[in-house]
């Protein structure tokens, strides 16, 4: 499949997922999302267990900016890739606080950590494979406007009438795991693998399943709830993703310069010319 052929199909994969939040209608919280499987106290610490969970997570963060500070990635790559990291750490800090006192606005705070971090993850993933102009710094810090946008549409909802929606946020969070996989079967790439990001599809995958049985995974297991699980296995994908910046191929150097910056391919363009 040409490169044409295969971002019409992932745009089209978007808007279809667009039409579909918009058909299904509003998304509210409702009070069950507060509701956790394991609510055990440990040292006058709430939910002890979903708390530390966050932990690892915060730890795969630092280990992801730190592999990415100290790459030979060009800017385009090292950009989304060190803010995914940035807002995976901070999402994970808003998650524990979130555990320690549950409240609307901490679950939206969370989510839009959540939302701008997938966002950064499919910002770097067409950088690589698509053009640099991806990871520039404009397109970063739209990505994270947007995602911005989104969390304040829940809270203008919730301020004016008590019913906020988080259909834009849950779009955001949700559209890069269909586009990220579709495109790295169909886009080449320099220093990631499909096996890399299918890989990390499954994890989340797994993640997200755990989350959901929470009471059936605490139940099964008698003493770790499937959101803690979710925790884990979050930091699971970070960490695999860290791992891959750190060992990728041409991680030093190598193939550095094959991806060139937007403002050298513009200059050389223009030198040509």
């Amino acid at each position: 499949m040409s490169q044409g052929c295969a971002l019409v199909l992932l745009l089209a994969m978007a808007v279809a997922m667009g039409v579909g939040l918009l058909a299904w209608g509003p998304i509210e919280l409702q009070a069950s999302d507060h509701g956790f499987a394991d609510e055990i106290a440990w040292m006058g610490v709430p939910q002890a267990l979903n708390v530390m969970a966050c932990l690892p997570l915060i730890v795969a963060g630092l280990w992801g900016m730190a592999a990415i500070s100290r790459s030979g990635w060009p800017v385009a790559l090292r950009t989304p890739w060190f803010a995914f990291f940035v807002l995976t750490t901070l999402m994970s800090a808003a998650s524990g606080m979130y555990h320690l006192a549950p409240s609307d606005a901490g679950y939206v705070v969370t989510h839009l950590f959540a939302a701008a971090a997938m966002t950064m993850l499919a910002l770097g993933f067409f950088a690589e494979r698509v053009d640099p102009l991806f990871g520039s710094g404009p397109a970063v810090a739209a990505g994270c406007c947007t995602a911005g946008l989104c969390a304040l549409w829940w809270f203008a909802g919730d301020l004016t009438s008590g019913h906020g929606d988080l259909r834009p946020l849950l779009f955001l969070q949700t559209v890069p795991l269909l586009l990220i996989p579709a495109g790295a079967l169909s886009l080449p790439g320099r220093l990631t693998t499909t096996t890399d990001w299918l890989l990390m599809l499954g994890l989340y995958l797994l993640a997200r399943s755990a989350g959901t049985a929470d009471a059936a995974t605490l139940a099964a297991t008698g003493w770790i709830s499937g959101h803690t699980l979710m925790h884990l296995l979050l930091a699971g994908v970070a960490g695999t993703l860290a791992y891959r910046a750190g060992v990728a191929p041409g991680f030093a150097h190598s193939t550095a310069s094959s991806l060139v910056e937007p403002t050298q391919r513009n200059t050389s363009l223009n030198t040509s010319s």
